[in-house]
């Protein structure tokens, strides 16, 4: 499976380590982190030297900090502008990662655990067609860089770790001799698609490095676990926490008969449902399962029709087991009887006819 994604037909020399330039007046990523830095701890003065200013056990909560940034309206904005600036129309229809990923690369980051190891996307569940955009939002150089392998090493490489099922160890040591670090700086971005092996080696330089990893997904991809409207948003969009009224009589609905969940067990997905409608200031009055071997969803539609239910919770527009036409079917149902939607996934909530168009999009951007 992993080998048949390195078939050359899906080689674009776009994305073959090509460094392309941007206009780092108009995209000020440095300046605009550093600035979320400064909200948290005001001391730090750079972000090369931020690991003298926070704790290791203080990162994940400041990189959260930054995400929360990174989700603005504001944020969102300027990605697009900045996607449209790098790829122009190497892409024509296409879908923007909602939360770019930010990587903090701290000096000696091996020993205390946050080592981000070699992989290819293919084994963190990307496909061909999702692309990345690299961006050092501090310099990048020697071992504080992202280190590369190139497409032909890669299609050895994963030849070899799977035929031979080879310890990461190993794997390490091996892409370390093949690889070669990004060294760009601010005003250059990195190009790669998810056959090539990427990572880190131990940060000897005593510099900090933070990178910007942004994905596009073109029309037609195979988006497995990273699905439109929830890890991919449409350019313009904001993947924001809906507001609710948590004064409708709403429940919570789970429907494992489809492949979204797979064999995760019912309790597990509900509680999550049932979190984010606490978060939310949902009091739901129950909740209920989709019955198995069904792909028609009989048991939503009775809540729907044979109740006085004014609220849904679900868990992703992509996971109910009946087909784009049924769930259309039921979703335009429901705003007929006004009866708001909640998808948690998604961060959506369903009530109103406009809705129906942003979420049949998103269900059929990469069925055709």
């Amino acid at each position: 499976m992993i080998k048949e994604r390195y078939d050359d037909k899906y080689f674009d020399s776009m994305w073959d380590h090509k460094v392309v330039d941007y206009d780092h007046n108009q995209f000020p990523w440095y300046n605009r982190i550093l600035s979320v830095v400064q909200e948290v701890k005001p001391s730090c003065k750079s972000l090369g030297i931020l690991h003298e200013s926070f704790d290791r056990n203080e990162i994940v909560p400041l990189r959260k900090k930054v995400e929360q940034f990174v989700r603005t309206k504001e944020f969102s904005g300027w990605v697009d502008d900045y996607l449209h600036h790098i790829i122009r129309d190497s892409m024509s229809d296409y879908m923007i990662q909602s939360t770019p990923t930010l990587n903090f690369v701290l000096p000696d980051q091996q020993k205390h655990g946050s080592l981000l190891t070699f992989h290819t996307g293919h084994l963190t569940a990307y496909n061909n067609g999702m692309n990345t955009i690299w961006t050092p939002v501090s310099s990048a150089y020697s071992t504080n860089s992202m280190q590369v392998v190139s497409w032909e090493d890669s299609k050895k490489l994963t030849n070899d770790f799977v035929d031979q099922k080879l310890s990461m160890a190993e794997m390490q040591r091996r892409c370390t001799e093949l690889s070669y670090p990004v060294e760009i700086r601010p005003g250059h971005a990195w190009l790669f698609n998810q056959g090539h092996w990427h990572g880190n080696v131990n940060n000897t330089t005593g510099v900090t490095r933070i990178g910007l990893d942004i994905r596009a997904m073109s029309k037609g991809t195979d988006y497995g676990y990273r699905k439109p409207g929830s890890y991919f948003r449409f350019p313009g969009d904001t993947v924001e926490v809906p507001k609710v009224d948590t004064d409708r009589r709403w429940i919570v609905f789970n429907d494992p008969a489809g492949d979204y969940i797979g064999t995760m067990p019912f309790y597990i997905a509900r509680s999550f449902i049932e979190n984010y409608a606490d978060q939310l200031g949902i009091k739901p009055v129950g909740w209920h399962n989709e019955y198995t071997m069904t792909d028609w969803n009989p048991h939503l539609e009775f809540f729907m029709n044979e109740t006085e239910v004014q609220g849904i919770a679900l868990l992703s527009m992509h996971g109910l087991s009946s087909p784009i036409n049924r769930r259309m079917e039921l979703f335009e149902s429901c705003v007929d009887k006004d009866i708001h939607i909640l998808f948690c996934d998604e961060n959506f909530l369903l009530d109103s006819r406009e809705g129906l168009s942003y979420i049949k999009k998103c269900l059929e951007f990469s069925s055709q």
